[in-house]
């Protein structure tokens, strides 16, 4: 049996006897081998562990400054807000642009949808 057969019998062995094994990647953030796959992406354990503790952070003060948006009563301190949340996401959106999921929508999405909103309120504000 020539090597090119027992390549392609290993891998339709793998598909009939169960998964194929595992595939070692680098980690999509620090690029060191051995990343698994998690709800982020193929991130280490180390990594996995960093990132979703930022990412809770983040989205904690995006909240937290969403609700104080409601109870603001003048134009300044909501694009102080506004200005608070648009940071947060810009800092998510490093890992989007690594393939790293964070939230959903993507923060690019969140970035353009929040961007909006903080215009018309700057258009009113000044108007």
């Amino acid at each position: 049996m020539d090597p090119e057969d027992r390549s392609r019998r290993s891998r339709l062995g793998a598909t009939r006897d169960g998964p194929a094994p595992p595939t070692t990647s680098r980690c999509l953030h620090c690029g060191r081998g051995e990343a698994v796959r998690s709800p982020t992406g193929a991130l280490c354990p180390g990594c996995e562990r960093a990132i979703a503790a930022e990412v809770q952070e983040r989205v904690w003060i995006i909240q937290e400054s969403l609700r104080t948006l409601k109870e603001e009563p003048g134009v300044p301190g909501m694009l102080r807000e506004w200005d608070l949340i648009l940071a947060q996401v810009e800092a998510l959106q490093q890992y989007e642009a690594r393939a790293i999921l964070t939230t959903c929508p993507p923060p690019s999405t969140l970035l353009r949808d929040f961007q909006a909103q903080r215009d018309v309120l700057a258009r009113l504000g000044w108007a």
